[in-house]
């Protein structure tokens, strides 16, 4: 064979074994699989919310005690179960 038949074959070759592997790609997320991958994501997305928010609420409890702690060194606040109007 020729030189550039063979590098011609080599180059088709290549890309058969490319557009196989893109081809099993898509036939595994077009599986079942795909609702554990989106599911995965939703879940790790979720998590991320709640760490989100619970660090806010977090942080807004400590300045709250922070300044309640304040009030009852300096003797104005009186109700010390917490139940302010």
């Amino acid at each position: 064979m020729k030189t550039e038949t063979v590098d011609t074959l080599a180059a088709l070759g290549g890309k058969t074994t490319i557009a196989g592997a893109g081809m099993t790609g898509v036939g595994w997320l077009t599986s079942n699989e795909l609702f554990g991958l989106v599911g995965a994501c939703v879940a790790i997305g979720g998590f991320l919310v709640t760490w989100h928010y619970k660090r806010e609420a977090n942080k807004r409890q400590a300045a709250e005690h922070e300044v309640r702690m304040r009030r009852l060194r300096k003797g104005l606040d009186t109700d010390v179960g917490g139940l302010c109007d």
